[in-house]
Order: C-alpha cells, then sequence, then structure tokens
C-alpha cells in the first residue's frame, strides 16, 4: 500500500488573485486535499518542499503551522499503518475529521474511538470499548463531564475499586484498564490529552493476575465434535459443519468464510486476505472424510441465491453496506455459537465453545504435532508472532505442567 502526505500550492486562482494551500493525502493513488488557512502569490512557494520561501515575509511562522498540520495527517495515517495492512482513503478522512474536530472531554473521544472501531470492522474490539463505556458510566454518574486531566491515578484505583465491589476479577479488570490506556494513547498522538499527566506510568495494568480462559479444544473434544451425530440437533448442522471447516482450513476466521465462494476453490485450493489484517493467504484444504461431507453437503444446500458457500450471506457482499454486512455476519455467528454449546452440552464437555476457538485448537494442535510457531503464524495471518505466541501460551504451560510430572 502507498500513501504520502504533501502541503501544496493549487494553481486555480482566489478573487484577490492569490492561489489557495492545501493539504494533500494520497492512498493507494486516490487523492483528498484539505484546505489550510493560507494563500499566497506564486513567488512566494517553493513547490519541490512544499513550502514558503523567503519572499513570504511571515514564512518562517507559516511554514512551521504547516508543518504542524502535516505531522498531525501523519500520525493518524501511522496509526492506521500500526493497525490494519490496508485501509482506505476514506477510513483516514473519517479519523482526520473527527480529530479535527476533537476536545478533551473522555467520553465524547471514547465514543468516537468506539464508532471509528465500528467503521473499520473491528466489531469485537469496538464492542469491548463500548462495554468500558457502559461500566465507567455506572462508576461515575458524571463521567460525561470529565476531561482526559480528571483520569488520574486515583480515579483508575477507584475504578478498580469499584469493579471489585462489583464482582470483576483482575482478567476484566485488565481489559477494562487496557481499553482507557489505548484510548489515553490515542488521544495523546491527536494532542487531545497532555503526556505529562498520563496516569498509566503510575498505575500499572501488568500488576493485574491474568486469568485466562482456555480457548483451544483438546483433540479428544474435536473427535467427538467430529464423530457426533448430528441428528440429535439437526437444527445444529451448519455450526457443526463451518466450527470443523474453520479448523481444517487453518483457523480460516468467521467473517472470512462468510465471503469464500466456490469459484475460489481450485484443486482443493484456495486464497484468500484476511479481512482483520489484510494478510494474504493460501490454504490446501485436506481431503479426509469430513472435508468431503462438508463440502459435498453445501453443493446441494444452497438456499441463497449467491456464490457463497457457506449459507450466512443471504445476498452478494456488494448489496450490503458496511453496517448491514457487520450485523448480518454477527448475528449469524452469535447462533451458531448457541448451538455449539448444545452439541457440547449432549456430549458432556465442560468447556467454553464459542466459533473462535476453531483457530485457537488449529494453532495448538498443529504445535502438538511438532509444527513451527512462524508457520502457525503464517497459516493464521497474524501480522506479530506474539499474537501466535499468546494464542499457544495455555497450551505451552500445560506441556511444561506434563514435562514436570515425569522428570522421574
Amino acid at each position: 500500500m502507498k500513501s504520502s502526505i504533501k502541503i501544496v500550492c493549487k494553481k486555480n486562482a482566489l478573487a484577490d488573485g492569490k492561489f489557495p494551500i492545501y493539504l494533500r493525502v494520497t492512498i493507494d493513488r486516490k487523492s483528498k486535499f484539505y484546505k489550510t488557512p493560507y494563500s499566497c502569490d506564486l513567488r512566494e512557494w517553493n513547490d519541490a518542499k512544499g513550502e514558503f520561501n523567503s519572499k513570504n515575509k511571515n514564512y518562517l511562522q507559516s511554514n512551521r503551522i504547516l508543518n504542524q498540520i502535516k505531522d498531525d495527517a501523519s500520525l493518524i495515517l501511522n496509526e492506521l499503518l500500526e493497525n490494519k495492512k490496508s485501509f482506505t482513503l476514506i477510513e483516514f478522512d473519517n479519523l482526520y475529521c473527527q480529530n479535527s474536530n476533537l476536545t478533551n472531554n473522555f467520553v465524547e473521544f471514547l465514543e468516537l474511538r468506539i464508532k471509528q472501531l465500528y467503521e473499520a470492522k473491528q466489531i469485537s474490539y469496538s464492542d469491548s470499548h463500548n462495554d468500558t463505556l457502559k461500566s465507567l458510566k455506572k462508576f461515575k454518574s458524571n463521567i460525561d463531564k470529565y476531561s482526559f486531566d480528571d483520569i488520574d491515578y486515583s480515579f483508575l484505583l477507584n475504578y478498580e475499586t469499584f469493579l471489585r465491589k462489583t464482582g470483576c476479577e483482575d482478567g476484566g479488570i485488565g481489559v477494562y484498564m487496557r481499553n482507557i490506556r489505548s484510548t489515553y494513547n490515542i488521544a495523546i498522538k491527536s494532542k487531545v490529552a497532555k503526556q505529562e499527566l498520563y496516569p498509566f506510568r503510575d498505575y500499572k495494568i501488568s500488576s493485574l493476575k491474568s486469568q485466562k480462559i482456555k480457548k483451544a479444544l483438546t483433540k479428544e473434544q474435536l473427535h467427538k465434535l467430529i464423530d457426533f451425530d448430528i441428528k440429535q440437533i439437526p437444527s445444529a448442522t451448519n455450526a457443526r459443519y463451518l466450527y470443523l471447516f474453520s479448523f481444517f482450513a487453518r483457523g480460516m476466521n468467521f467473517t472470512d468464510l462468510a465471503e469464500l465462494r466456490w469459484d475460489d476453490i481450485e484443486h482443493s485450493k484456495f486464497s484468500y486476505k484476511r479481512n482483520k489484517t489484510g494478510i494474504n493467504i493460501r490454504v490446501k484444504i485436506p481431503e479426509n472424510e469430513i472435508t468431503n461431507e462438508i463440502l459435498n453437503f453445501y453443493k446441494e444446500y444452497r438456499p441463497y441465491p449467491t456464490n457463497y458457500i457457506f449459507p450466512i450471506l443471504k445476498k452478494n457482499i456488494l448489496e450490503y453496506d458496511e453496517e448491514e454486512l457487520a450485523g448480518r455476519k454477527h448475528n449469524v455467528r452469535s447462533y451458531y455459537n448457541k448451538q455449539l454449546k448444545q452439541i457440547f452440552e449432549i456430549l458432556n464437555i465442560d468447556t467454553n465453545i464459542n466459533f473462535y476457538t476453531a483457530r485457537h485448537t488449529f494453532a495448538t494442535i498443529s504445535l502438538k504435532n511438532g509444527v513451527h510457531v512462524s508457520k502457525i503464524k503464517q497459516a493464521l495471518g497474524h501480522q506479530s508472532i506474539k499474537t501466535t505466541e499468546s494464542y499457544l501460551e495455555d497450551f505451552k504451560d500445560h506441556e511444561i505442567d506434563e514435562a514436570f510430572e515425569n522428570l522421574i
């Protein structure tokens, strides 16, 4: 992805004969111009450097302000590059326009952040931030009056005490605090909050003990799901088949499965770009009894007039707007999660099952079979090896425990 930011002088003269100065942002060959407070005679402008020359009487001060405008846009571009492999000019514009109107009000900024995450299709992250906001409103009824200056060490300590009184444990508290910290960090980058007042220098989230929920199925549990007689609960057919296909397709995410077309598969192989990271992934579907059964079933079962393999989207993806598409995927995934839980109740397996655990199951079973972490990272489409290691951390702890038990 190519992107650039430059201050330019447009060559269409204004009514007073001067020429306007704009910030130009280009992403994948598409450009948008943002007006600055300046205009000039052409002889006062240096096109190559994108700044005023010494023929402009206020050129030093004006160039400082233009550089600040450019730096503010660069911060937003860098944030997008850090969080997403690919993005559009529209996403940049949403952030840039929001930041230009930001205030020091904590709730207003957090609400904009929630909206921004949702529009970027980071639905679960958006929901998590929204849960944090709801919790904060219960903690302080007048939280909407708080500025970032009010979110200090004492506030965080009192909020932690409030959460503990309501039954929240370290793991949940850590999630809320990380969301606040993330929001505060972005506010500092956006020059909305003050770096010198940053409360997380003193309040350490790392002091909270991580309480992880085991996310991966054991190999035995997975085989029970494969062998499950779906006649006991026929309505759960799609949930079971999609979960198993996700596992065999190297932990393919639900949102990507929804968009997988028959045309994508050739000789049991297909490629796709992850919605979340934009990373291209190649998959070879293992040819075994269950994967053949799944694909043969969906060649016949076609409830919607689309070319998608799985019955998640009722119409072509281009016919949905972003919010409608995200809502459709979320609702179907939630329904399938409930059905997976029904299957596991029948199997008498007490585990926190949901669709996302198929990725963790693929990762942990792969590691147990001797696959190197770097290859698992590539298969999952992670941008960072640290993300992959977090998937495997519980598994490795379990293996270490077994190793020490068998020392003698």
